[in-house]
Protein backbone atom coordinates (compact mmCIF):
# COMPACT_ATOMS: atom_id res chain seq x y z
CA UNK A 1 0.00 0.00 0.00
CA UNK A 2 1.21 3.17 -0.64
CA UNK A 3 2.72 5.93 1.87
CA UNK A 4 1.42 9.30 0.82
CA UNK A 5 1.15 12.58 2.32
CA UNK A 6 -2.74 11.42 3.25
CA UNK A 7 -1.81 8.12 4.15
CA UNK A 8 1.61 8.60 6.01
CA UNK A 9 1.27 5.43 7.59
CA UNK A 10 2.65 2.11 6.51
CA UNK A 11 -0.13 -0.58 6.23
CA UNK A 12 1.11 -2.19 9.06
CA UNK A 13 1.67 0.46 11.76
CA UNK A 14 -1.99 2.46 10.63
CA UNK A 15 -4.64 2.55 13.32
CA UNK A 16 -6.94 1.91 10.12
CA UNK A 17 -7.95 -1.54 9.19
CA UNK A 18 -5.11 -3.74 7.85
CA UNK A 19 -5.23 -4.65 4.51
CA UNK A 20 -1.85 -5.43 2.59
CA UNK A 21 -0.88 -7.35 -0.75
CA UNK A 22 1.36 -10.39 -0.50
CA UNK A 23 4.21 -8.17 -1.84
CA UNK A 24 3.67 -6.29 1.40
CA UNK A 25 3.32 -8.88 4.10
CA UNK A 26 6.72 -10.57 2.67
CA UNK A 27 8.58 -7.30 2.56
CA UNK A 28 7.38 -7.15 6.33
CA UNK A 29 8.97 -10.51 7.21
CA UNK A 30 11.88 -9.88 5.50
CA UNK A 31 12.18 -6.95 7.26
CA UNK A 32 11.54 -8.23 10.78
CA UNK A 33 13.97 -11.34 9.76
CA UNK A 34 11.07 -13.96 9.71
CA UNK A 35 11.40 -16.77 7.01
CA UNK A 36 8.91 -17.69 5.01
CA UNK A 37 8.64 -21.90 4.77
CA UNK A 38 5.57 -22.03 2.72
CA UNK A 39 2.77 -20.34 1.27
CA UNK A 40 -0.65 -19.90 -0.60
CA UNK A 41 -2.99 -17.84 -1.94
CA UNK A 42 -6.81 -19.22 -2.30
CA UNK A 43 -10.12 -17.68 -3.14
CA UNK A 44 -12.68 -17.12 -0.84
CA UNK A 45 -13.45 -21.22 -1.22
CA UNK A 46 -10.01 -22.05 -0.38
CA UNK A 47 -9.75 -23.06 -4.00
CA UNK A 48 -6.04 -22.85 -5.17
CA UNK A 49 -6.56 -25.02 -8.72
CA UNK A 50 -6.93 -22.32 -11.11
CA UNK A 51 -3.94 -21.27 -13.30
CA UNK A 52 -4.12 -17.39 -12.48
CA UNK A 53 -4.15 -17.91 -8.96
CA UNK A 54 -0.74 -19.92 -8.88
CA UNK A 55 1.27 -17.45 -11.02
CA UNK A 56 -0.30 -14.57 -9.69
CA UNK A 57 -0.85 -14.74 -6.35
CA UNK A 58 -1.25 -11.55 -5.05
CA UNK A 59 -3.49 -10.31 -8.40
CA UNK A 60 -5.99 -13.17 -7.99
CA UNK A 61 -5.61 -14.14 -4.55
CA UNK A 62 -8.30 -13.38 -1.81
CA UNK A 63 -6.84 -15.17 1.12
CA UNK A 64 -3.39 -15.94 1.60
CA UNK A 65 -1.84 -18.65 4.05
CA UNK A 66 1.49 -18.83 5.46
CA UNK A 67 3.85 -20.73 7.46
CA UNK A 68 6.69 -19.37 8.92
CA UNK A 69 9.57 -18.75 11.63
CA UNK A 70 11.82 -15.91 13.24
CA UNK A 71 15.16 -16.30 11.22
CA UNK A 72 17.01 -18.39 13.20
CA UNK A 73 15.28 -20.62 15.38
Amino acid sequence: MPVTRSLPNHWFDTPNIHLCTVNDFEALCKLKRIDILERTAVDHTHSKSTLPMRLFPNLFGEIAIYRFCRNGV
